[in-house]
């Protein structure tokens, strides 16, 4: 990855490699900083394989923090200094890093250091990154990237994105998400200008669309539920648009694939950043997440591990982690002797059930397990679970995964000991980030079980829709229960009371599901106040019902995814096909 970079270093110095709203940065000039960060890395005896944690905003420093990690031979570890304390301190204490990178160490590392590191390139089987992704026993676990498969990966980003010199890559997603690895990826390692968010997030609607107009944005990565709250504007920059982290809905790819370039994109945090990319896309389903980008090997495999033409998806090759830190035993489970591969190869097994189609794309089926996609982010209900559990005024807790119109979303019920919801909304929301914390929570009186005493996830109510009765009051209990504050005023302002994007979009989907009305964020951002929001959605709900009705009266009136014999598995690997999923 350091001899790429430098590579763009030496071709165009002076080309722009990253535009944030408060300035840029040349090649050469995050070059000459991330070199100074190396050599004062290096004085601390920091080098290869040593983890160093990078808690820094998205931003220029931040990037220059993780250049500098890599070219001082370590692996960064990314920590969104948003995200709860009790998170961040949760990532740290697994991952022990050497050395935290905070605004203030990065200042006096470049200060004090007296070399500017020479680069060398670093082992290929040296970690480069450690994510942290949800765990199933409660807590996040970290997983170690190597360096391999990133030469693949931007080979791959290349050839399907178009990623070059001239393209602008914004970077979408939080700096603690593998879709950063591959923002970052695909721009400083193919010469492209990466184009960072600010730290705070880009609102969907018209911020959105015009931050990527000004920036000249023209590749884009985000999930198909954030694409999904986007109003249909051109963004005619835009020249390839990539989602990834969920399953793809015909319909996003209808409104949003005409005159671009549009991608599906897969692969577990288990895998560098991405495993498979589509063909560009043009509607119609299924949409498929594509066939195996360069260096990747894939196996779908059935229960008892023979190849077949629907089952579970098996990832190998150059791309396949390390494992996971300090967990040898989940690291045994999930990484499994590869059979049709070289002696001590691997295969990633995901729990990803695909379909493989004749023309040898994969569709994605489903799950094998209760893991669960919410806006991107890979979710363990169980991890959700312990930290419900662990408030004292709770008896028993459990997660559910739901269905909703923007996807996924959880619902947990809970057995108390006097706690209020709010109460337990404030307690998760200190300890887990905002994707895992549940749109609703019920109490229950008792929790349903099987015949042999087991629970019984499937024999929970679903939430019920409140009553659009004084709906200006229930979208300030919403507001309240969103914010963790004690009561909201009809007239009080959602973003005056501290309200976020982020926050905005968890309010438009607790009002989807608990008032069975449709909401998006660009709603929440022109209706800010509860009694704004309630003529707003009255007004939206009222208009479609009188377009129901016209439409009824039109019809009438015109009248109407070999393990046991290594021969050759169904993969679908490079070699075989033409292709890559989220």
């Amino acid at each position: 990855m350091v001899g790429m970079f430098r590579r763009q270093v030496v071709r165009a110095p002076d080309s722009i490699a990253v535009a944030t709203a408060d300035g840029t940065l040349t090649y050469g000039e995050l070059d000459t900083r991330a070199r100074t960060v190396a050599g004062g890395l290096r004085e601390r005896g920091i080098g290869p394989d040593d983890i160093v944690a990078v808690a820094i905003p998205r931003g220029a420093d931040m990037v220059v923090a993780v250049v500098g990690v890599l070219a001082a031979g370590a692996a960064y570890l990314p920590v969104d200094p948003a995200q709860p304390p009790d998170r961040v301190v949760a990532v740290l204490a697994d991952a022990r890093p050497a050395l935290v990178l905070t605004p203030g160490e990065l200042r006096e590392l470049e200060a004090s250091a007296v070399p500017a590191a020479p680069v060398t390139e670093p082992d290929p089987a040296c970690a480069a990154y450690v994510i942290h992704t949800s765990g199933s026993t409660g807590a996040p676990k970290g997983v170690v990237v190597p360096h391999t498969g990133i030469a693949p990966l931007v080979a791959a980003q290349r050839e399907r994105f178009g990623a070059r010199p001239g393209a602008r890559v914004l970077q979408y997603a939080s700096v603690g998400f593998d879709v950063a690895v591959a923002d970052l990826c695909m721009a400083l390692l193919t010469g492209a200008t990466l184009v960072l968010a600010p730290p705070e997030g880009l609102p969907p609607g018209e911020p959105f669309a015009r931050f990527i107009a000004e920036h000249g944005v023209t590749h884009v990565c985000m999930p198909p539920s954030a694409l999904a709250t986007q109003p249909d504007l051109a963004l005619p920059s835009v020249t390839c648009l990539i989602v990834a982290g969920e399953a793809l809905g015909p319909d996003l790819v209808t409104r949003w694939s005409a005159g671009r370039r549009m991608i599906n994109a897969y692969g577990p945090t288990e895998t560098t950043a991405c495993a498979t990319m589509s063909a560009p896309l043009t509607g119609g389903p299924p949409a498929p997440i594509g066939t195996a980008i360069p260096g990747t090997e894939l196996r779908v495999l059935d229960g008892t591990c023979a190849p077949a033409a629907e089952g579970e998806l098996y990832i190998g090759g150059a791309g396949v982690a390390r494992g996971y830190l300090g967990r040898p035993g989940a690291t045994a489970q999930r990484f499994v002797a590869d059979p049709w591969g070289p002696p001590g190869s691997r295969m990633f097994r995901t729990g990803d059930l695909v379909r493989v189609l004749p023309d040898g794309d994969l569709v994605f089926l489903g799950r094998t397990d209760d893991q669960v996609k919410i806006r991107g982010h890979r979710v363990e209900p169980a991890e959700v679970e312990a930290a419900l559990g662990a408030h004292p005024a709770v008896a028993r807790a459990a997660v559910v995964a739901r269905s909703g119109p923007l996807g996924a979303y959880l619902v947990g019920y809970v057995v108390p000991r006097g706690a209020s919801v709010p109460d337990l909304r404030a307690h998760l929301a200190e300890r887990l980030p905002a994707h895992l914390v549940p749109d609703l929570i019920e109490v229950v009186g008792h929790f349903p079980l099987t015949p042999n005493g087991k629970l019984d996830r499937a024999a929970f109510d679903a939430p019920v829709p409140r009553a659009s009765v004084g709906l200006a009051d229930d979208l300030a209990g919403l507001f309240a229960e969103v914010l963790s504050v004690d009561a909201v005023a009809p007239d009080d302002d959602f973003f005056a009371l501290g309200g976020t994007s982020l926050t905005a979009t968890a309010l438009a989907s607790r009002i989807r599901v608990e008032l069975a009305l449709e909401a998006s964020v660009a709603t929440v951002f022109d209706a800010p106040t509860p009694a704004e929001l309630a003529n707003a959605l009255s007004a939206t709900d009222a208009a479609d019902a009188t377009d129901a009705v016209d439409t009824a009266g039109a019809v009438n009136a015109v009248g109407v995814a070999e393990a046991t014999a290594p021969a050759s598995p169904v993969p679908v690997s490079p070699a075989d096909s033409a292709g890559g999923r989220t």
